[in-house]
Parts: structure tokens; C-alpha cells; sequence
């Protein structure tokens, strides 16, 4: 949802492109958080944030 309207307000943007800026911004922060962190984050959002974290999807 998030990356969708993303996609929409940024004139000339595909659904790939905020998707690449969502991944490098939170695969940084969670790099730089404590190891919980990232993990607390992703109990609070939808399915399908995981690769964004630089994280495999669970099965």
C-alpha cells in the first residue's frame, strides 16, 4: 500500500521505484539498529515488508 501510493505521487514513477528507495533506506536502518529492532518493526506491518529489511521472506 505504502509503496503504491508512493508510486502515484512521484510524477513518472513505476511501483519498482519507491520499492528500490523503501529497501535501501530500512535495510540501512536495520543494519544500524539493534539486532530487535527490525524485528519489532516487521510485527507491526503487513506481510511483505521483509526483503525491504534485507530480510528472507518467512515461509
Amino acid at each position: 500500500m505504502f509503496v503504491r501510493a508512493t508510486a502515484a505521487w512521484v510524477e513518472g514513477a513505476t511501483e519498482q521505484t519507491p520499492a528500490w528507495g523503501l529497501s535501501a533506506m530500512l535495510s540501512t536502518v536495520a543494519e544500524a539498529a539493534d539486532e530487535d529492532l527490525p524485528g519489532q518493526i516487521l510485527l507491526q506491518l503487513p506481510v511483505g515488508y521483509n526483503p525491504h529489511f534485507g530480510r528472507p521472506q518467512p515461509t
